[in-house]
């Protein structure tokens, strides 16, 4: 079978079983590694750690997202 016709097979499904075909594809395209998950939430705990210690500190949103636009501008020109 091909991809056209695969495609043209699941579109004859009704709406409630192509969602949940759409939705396990999704679900198997974000699938993440288990040792980057682990080392993901090590970094996570990491920062926490530095910041109820007084290493770090916390910007507010309003804070981030301007900084994040001076980044894009700088670098996208």
């Amino acid at each position: 079978m091909t991809t056209k016709e695969l495609i043209a097979e699941i579109n004859d499904l009704p709406v409630e079983q192509r969602i949940e075909i759409a939705t396990q594809i999704l679900e198997g395209l974000s699938a993440t590694d288990p040792e980057i998950e682990k080392a993901w939430a090590k970094e996570a705990r990491r920062r926490l750690d530095d910041f109820e210690q007084g290493k770090t500190e916390a910007i507010s949103g309003e804070q981030f997202d301007i900084e994040v636009q001076e980044l894009k501008d700088r670098y996208s020109a």
